[in-house]
């Protein structure tokens, strides 16, 4: 299926947003993040890493694009404003819920992408001006949806 079968399809649902959605998307409208907020959105894709700042007191953060290229587009034409992302954590620990990406790029040190800490943010939270931090591989990708599929039950946890 294509882009614009796809989003003649999900139009609907994607107009409808649930009350965690619509709160990531007011909130940002709400607080000052005048360091970026207006910023036009770029095309993104899955597997792009991007800097952002989720409240006014949170330091800026890398988090992983890890939602399809179709609600990115969504995204970038301004129908859809929600994001489903993965944040990175210098902080290595290890484990079946983490996947470890060597500095590179605009990384600043070796990190971790969190599975368990997958989420939702308004694009209007993702520093776009900053450039894409790095791009995972696909390796890398396949690696964060094995993680992520035994955050979410689909595969054995053990």
């Amino acid at each position: 299926m294509n882009y614009e079968e796809w989003l003649k399809r999900n139009e609907l649902a994607l107009k409808c947003k649930p009350r965690t959605q619509r709160a990531s998307f007011a909130s940002f409208f709400e607080e000052d993040f005048s360091e970026f907020k207006g910023e036009k959105i770029p095309p993104f894709k899955r597997g792009e890493v991007y800097f952002a700042k989720l409240t006014e007191s949170a330091k800026i953060r890398p988090f992983l694009i890890y939602q399809n290229d179709y609600l990115n587009k969504a995204c970038f034409e301004g129908v859809y404003h929600t994001v489903v992302v993965l944040p990175l954590s210098g902080q290595i620990l290890g484990g079946d819920y983490r996947v470890f990406i060597k500095k590179r790029d605009l990384m600043t040190k070796d990190s971790e992408i969190v599975a368990t800490a997958i989420g939702i943010i308004s694009t209007g939270k993702i520093i776009f001006s900053k450039g894409i931090v790095t791009t995972l591989t696909n390796e890398e990708i396949k690696k964060v949806d094995k993680a992520v599929k035994k955050v979410i039950g689909m595969d054995n946890a053990i």
